[in-house]
């Protein structure tokens, strides 16, 4: 008899289970997806690739996020206060969560541990920077103070206070990216310097958890039923396949359910594929400026100047628009386009003399009888030789400058532009959240990838942070990214628009231009 009643109530379940799923067929399912590079390390605070986002913002909350019109929007914090001098925000947790492992509440205290490891200098975080508003953050970061002593404080278990030191209008922002993300001090100190290299030295408190990661072949994450807002939470899992590239073939054939993909391959597909857009990408020619030709203002404003982008715009692909100044279309400012509020315009002709003579007074301050012997290196994608081509023969006819073009692989010309392996670069700029800053602050300072340090753009990046008006921060960022491309510091051309794309039997898919490209949390699949 007990046998038989244990089969009828197994039997009683499944049929439960199966009734109760007809209310949503399409809970509980599983989403694919490519990547094409395994992360090292998904430790919230040194993360800086997109697939450590797209991991971290899918597993982690922080106190914030980006709600679907790209606005910060309560997360783990349930609420928030900001007083009235802009220098104090005070945010108040939710008091139901939970870490992965079912039994350590998230805290105040993990956020304030996580800013602490933020930034300690041993940490070596690339985002630090970003957050440098935050009092005695700067004194840490250099070693002349202490972490304990940063503007970032638990009163107790649900609240938390970040005491700044001057207005940051982006700092909302800032804590929906992965450094602003929860660290619990009792697990990471357990870790023993392994906190971040795998699943097994990890804890979650967001949406999903990984539950395998057998290395070099896929990333699979299931829904974490100890999250806050679980009943929200509509997949069962995703899983993200470690590939060596692109291929849309996977996405037509059923084996993922959504894919970045070039203008090209967006032609090829018929209407019933979900598409979204984004012209988030600037692509722009970075001089070396330990070059002693291009370490010369008026070679490189002579560079800058000679520059016909009018012509240039016959030579780009339809998901490419001509670009004078830094700062790409998808950025946005007070909840408005930055781009349509400070204009396109990078003034250099506003500069005292023509290219060609601009030219030729950086010869005589070098004492160089001849131009400058010059490469330019490029990705070998389709198009961008050409396009270099004409830039070519444009800086050919009008400084008398033969400029010789050198298309490397993708890895080479990352590797060449990191270790400042160039004359010239052709270098594409994506922004990590939404914001001037966020890209602006990638193209000056000893560690950006131009290394122009400039006391000007200094003050202008910081009367950014410290104006009170909205039109005091649009003020700061466009003379910032002015005097940039007036100095010949950055030669923008194009911005490019990226594509997502989902299968046609998926919806709910979020997609951002920024850090994370995709949230899992309300897909859903038809059938």
């Amino acid at each position: 008899m007990t046998k038989r009643f244990c089969r009828l109530l197994a039997v009683l379940l499944l049929l439960a289970s199966l009734l109760g799923g007809c209310s949503d067929k399409t809970a509980g399912q599983v989403f694919r997806l490519d990547i094409l590079s395994e992360p090292s390390t998904i430790d919230p605070q040194t993360a800086s690739s997109d697939e450590q986002y797209l991991i971290l913002l899918n597993t982690m909350e922080g106190l914030l996020k980006m709600d679907e019109n790209q606005t910060p929007t309560e997360a783990a914090a349930e609420s928030y206060a900001v007083s009235a001098d802009g220098l104090t925000y005070t945010f108040f947790l939710r008091k139901d969560m939970l870490w992965s492992d079912g039994k350590t509440p998230v805290t105040a205290y993990d956020f304030q541990f996580a800013f602490q490891r933020l930034f300690d200098p041993q940490t070596q975080s690339p985002a630090a920077v970003n957050f440098t508003c935050i009092r005695g953050s700067s004194a840490a970061l250099s070693g002349e103070g202490s972490v304990q002593d940063i503007g970032v404080t638990a009163q107790d278990d649900d609240t938390l206070v970040f005491s700044l030191e001057h207005l940051n209008p982006s700092f909302l922002s800032l804590l929906t990216t992965p450094a602003a993300l929860p660290c619990n001090e009792d697990f990471f100190r357990a870790a023993r310097g392994k906190y971040g290299v795998s699943d097994e030295f990890m804890l979650f408190n967001g949406p999903f958890f990984i539950y395998s990661w057998p290395e070099g072949e896929y990333i699979h994450m299931r829904k974490n039923t100890n999250y806050h807002a679980r009943d929200s939470v509509i997949p069962s899992a995703f899983r993200l396949y470690i590939r060596e590239e692109n291929d849309l073939s996977r996405l037509t054939g059923g084996a993922v359910d959504a894919a970045a993909v070039s203008f090209a391959e967006l032609e090829t597909l018929d209407e019933t594929y979900g598409a979204v857009q984004f012209s988030n990408i600037l692509w722009a020619i970075l001089p070396n400026l330990e070059n002693p030709a291009l370490a010369n203002l008026s070679i490189r404003q002579a560079l800058a100047a000679g520059v016909d982008r009018e012509d240039l715009s016959g030579y780009l692909a339809q998901n490419q628009q001509i670009a004078s100044v830094p700062v790409p279309p998808a950025v946005t400012l007070g909840g408005a386009s930055y781009r349509e509020q400070a204009g396109d315009s990078d003034e250099l002709d506003e500069l005292p003399y023509t290219a060609a003579e601009l030219f030729q007074i950086g010869l005589r301050e070098l004492a160089a009888d001849a131009s400058p012997s010059l490469t330019l290196i490029c990705p070998d994608s389709d198009g961008i030789p050409l396009l270099l081509s004409q830039l070519q023969r444009q800086l050919r006819d009008t400084l008398g400058v033969f400029i010789n073009i050198e298309p490397l692989e993708p890895s080479e010309l990352d590797s060449r532009i990191a270790s400042r392996d160039y004359d010239l670069a052709l270098c594409p700029v994506k922004a990590s959240y939404d914001s001037p800053e966020a890209v602006l602050s990638q193209l000056y300072g000893g560690e950006s990838l131009t290394g122009w340090q400039n006391d000007q753009m200094a003050g202008y990046m910081n009367g950014a942070k410290n104006a009170s008006t909205a039109s005091g921060v649009l003020s700061s960022y466009r003379s910032a990214e002015r005097l940039l491309t007036q100095n010949g510091v950055v030669l923008p051309l194009f911005y490019e628009t990226s594509y997502y794309v989902t299968a046609p039997s998926v919806t709910g898919l979020r997609f951002s231009p920024f850090g994370c490209h995709v949230s899992f949390a309300e897909g859903r699949k038809k059938g």
